[in-house]
């Protein structure tokens, strides 16, 4: 929990796993102070809202590459937390034995009702993480087959050991007594599982880059080669990544931003850095991430340049209006891309605008 809160570059699934371990912590709190503060224990349980339902969300956003979490199946997670929540101060309450009521038996069917509601809904969440890991497994390639069996099998030895082992291992007042070192280990399981399937997940994506620049700085022994590796890759980029990263481009204008990273893409985006690069570099035909924002930017400071508009501006504001950090990389960049510096290509630009408005005249 601690390393994924601490990490620079967090993504949705590192949030979400940092809740389900909180989450987790407070189910082991109360389960190991039940017997010290009684009815209080339920106040602890309102923070166990975030198990089945994130480990849900969570196994999405692992395996789903597009679109892996929507409002609506936040709004599902959210009624499950209401409901454990409301089910916890139920528990409050029966524990209070308020005189009010008639009488108490109704209370304690309730009581029930809510457990056999909460336990059902719970194991449909996990049958749901479960089937999320597998689903078109034979679609899959050999590394992320790897990471599903990983997680697959963790998820089935965790409910095995939580609800099937201890029934032909121990006896119903044993079971009472090892609950609390049950759960915690069928929870360790899952946790183990998860966080070795996220790093799989980011290591694969850094080997993908490394390649990915190393064919840079190699290249290719012939065009017929590159054309063919270049049609392989253009196959597998979904339309709906390349409508997603042109959104960002041209209607929300992303390269504005100052110290833009390809991070900030696949969060926006939800998918791994790696399909970003790839999409970048085989749809667009670009060598990388930078040099792709790069040229959006430069061309913006042209326009910029040659607007009467931003005739006043310094070329400093226009590099920061540009999305550049400095004026130093703008005249690098803009040099490396156009062929000459800002302040010279705007002149060129001026006088060219006044050669024309002295042709109008004459």
């Amino acid at each position: 929990m601690l390393l994924n809160a601490l990490k620079k570059d967090k993504q949705l699934v590192h949030y979400l796993f940092v809740i389900f371990c909180g989450s987790l912590c407070m189910v082991g709190a109360q389960k190991l102070s039940a017997p010290s503060i009684g009815e209080y224990q339920y106040f602890i349980g309102l923070f166990t809202c975030a198990t089945c339902n994130v480990s849900w969300l969570i196994s999405r956003a692992l395996f789903r590459e597009h679109n892996p979490i929507s409002r609506r199946h936040v709004a599902v997670a959210s009624v499950i937390a209401l409901l454990i929540m409301f089910n916890q101060t139920w528990h409050y309450l029966v524990s209070l034995d308020p005189q009010p009521l008639s009488s108490s038996h109704i209370m304690w069917r309730l009581k029930q009702g809510m457990n056999e509601i909460t336990g059902l809904l719970s194991s449909c969440i996990l049958v749901l993480s479960f089937w999320e890991s597998l689903r078109g497994f034979n679609s899959k390639t050999h590394a992320q087959k790897v990471q599903s069996v990983i997680f697959a099998s963790a998820y089935f030895l965790a409910v095995v050991n939580a609800s099937i082992l201890p029934v032909f291992i121990f006896s119903p007042a044993e079971i009472a007594l090892y609950n609390p070192l049950i759960i915690t280990s069928s929870a360790l399981l899952i946790v183990f599982a998860m966080h070795t399937v996220m790093t799989l997940q980011a290591s694969n994506s850094i080997k993908q880059m490394q390649l990915q620049n190393g064919e840079n700085e190699v290249g290719f022994d012939s065009d017929e080669v590159k054309h063919s590796s270049d049609s392989n890759h253009q196959e597998q980029i979904p339309p709906e990544l390349v409508a997603g990263i042109s959104e960002l481009i041209n209607e929300q204008q992303l390269f504005l931003q100052t110290n833009l990273k390809i991070s900030d893409f696949a969060q926006a985006l939800m998918v791994p850095e790696y399909k970003i690069s790839r999409a970048i570099r085989y749809h667009y035909k670009v060598a990388n991430f930078n040099l792709f924002i790069n040229q959006y930017r430069v061309n913006y400071a042209k326009e910029l340049l040659a607007s009467e508009q931003a005739r006043e501006w310094s070329i400093l504001s226009i590099a920061l209006e540009s999305g550049f950090s400095s004026l130093a990389t703008f005249n690098r960049v803009f040099k490396s891309i156009v062929g000459n510096i800002p302040n010279e290509y705007r002149k060129q630009n001026s006088d060219y605008q006044s050669q024309i408005l002295a042709g109008l005249v004459e």
